[in-house]
């Protein structure tokens, strides 16, 4: 299920830092934990597992949709204009729990905050957007941007472009492997079985995909650098339940730190 969230703020006096994504996932941790601990606290530290080293949290967020705002170097963040802001939040879960979520976000406020930025957003409007694929193929558009990469000989990550030949069989398997995550989580493990040949990847033309540098757990020891790719629109073909699971759960890696959402086109 995807929420479309309306915030409100107050204009030219909202600051929001360049590096937000990672904020905005400690606000849904906080979020979900007001409301079951035991599932914020498995979601944080266990996720649904693949294998023994690779977990999914199966949910993911875009970036903030600002109708008018200005780049504020000096400041070093951005200066909002505009009296509203979309956001989308996507969990990969049971139609059933659509009014258990909207009661959770709604009138809730969002602080966004850094050593040298505090912004404040309360959330006005939740809108439940059913998803359902009824097709083999979907056209998508990056609503965040899409991380994908593999490991050099010296044990870093290399991050890729999507036109990369590799792109696509690295984001097949990360999909096959967030599927794997959730039949196992399901009673008895059961599901269809799936491979790599069964999705495909296809970059389509008209839009030249931009790159965001982005970091996770800024200013800490834990913090981690990355390279995303947003503002393009891929093919994506496989079984229906597969193309769900990639609009719910996200696409590629970071999906919790905000990274992979995307939406049809």
């Amino acid at each position: 299920m995807q929420f479309r969230l309306i915030l409100s703020c107050k204009p030219g006096a909202t600051l929001i830092p360049f590096n937000y994504n990672y904020r905005l996932s400690g606000f849904l941790y906080n979020v979900l934990a007001g409301a079951d601990q035991k599932y914020a606290h498995f979601l944080h530290e266990q996720g649904y597992a693949a294998s023994a080293t690779r977990r999914f949290k199966l949910f993911t967020f875009s970036d903030l949709n600002i109708p008018d705002y200005r780049i504020d170097v000096a400041a070093g963040g951005i200066r909002v204009n505009s009296s509203g802001v979309e956001w989308l939040v996507s969990f990969y879960i049971d139609a059933a729990a659509q009014h258990f979520i909207t009661g959770l976000f709604r009138d809730q406020r969002c602080v966004i905050a850094s050593p040298n930025h505090r912004a404040e957003l309360t959330i006005e409007r939740v809108e439940a957007l059913p998803v359902t694929v009824g097709a083999d193929t979907v056209r998508l558009r990056t609503l965040s941007p899409l991380v994908i990469g593999e490991k050099d000989s010296r044990g870093m990550d290399q991050y890729l472009h999507p036109d990369d030949d590799r792109f696509g069989p690295l984001l097949a398997a990360n999909l096959l492997g967030k599927w794997q995550s959730v039949q196992g989580a399901a009673v008895g493990g059961l599901g269809a079985s799936y491979t790599e040949a069964d999705v495909g990847y296809r970059l389509l033309p008209g839009r030249t995909p931009r790159s965001r540098l982005l970091t996770i757990k800024e200013a800490s020891r834990a913090q981690t650098r990355l390279r995303g790719w947003y503002g393009f629109e891929f093919e994506l073909s496989g079984p229906p339940e597969l193309l769900e699971l990639a609009l719910l759960a996200g696409v590629g890696r970071y999906n919790a730190e905000g990274c992979g959402c995307v939406g049809v086109a």
